[in-house]
């Protein structure tokens, strides 16, 4: 359960993480959209389902 949770806050952690990195790395474009809307509205709501779901099938 704390893993799961320690998961979870890391996920989050990383966006802010994302927008202070060196060289503007979350304004970096790929496929016309920033990387850290990537993040924020694809990859880190799927990192937060599976790792939900990993937690709750054991």
């Amino acid at each position: 359960m704390r893993r799961g949770l320690l998961g979870l806050l890391l996920i989050l952690a990383a966006l802010p993480a994302l927008s202070l990195a060196p060289f503007e790395l979350g304004a970096v474009r790929i496929a016309g959209v920033s990387l850290a809307w990537w993040y924020g509205g694809v990859v880190a709501p799927l990192l937060a389902v599976l790792l939900t779901l990993a937690c709750l099938s054991k």
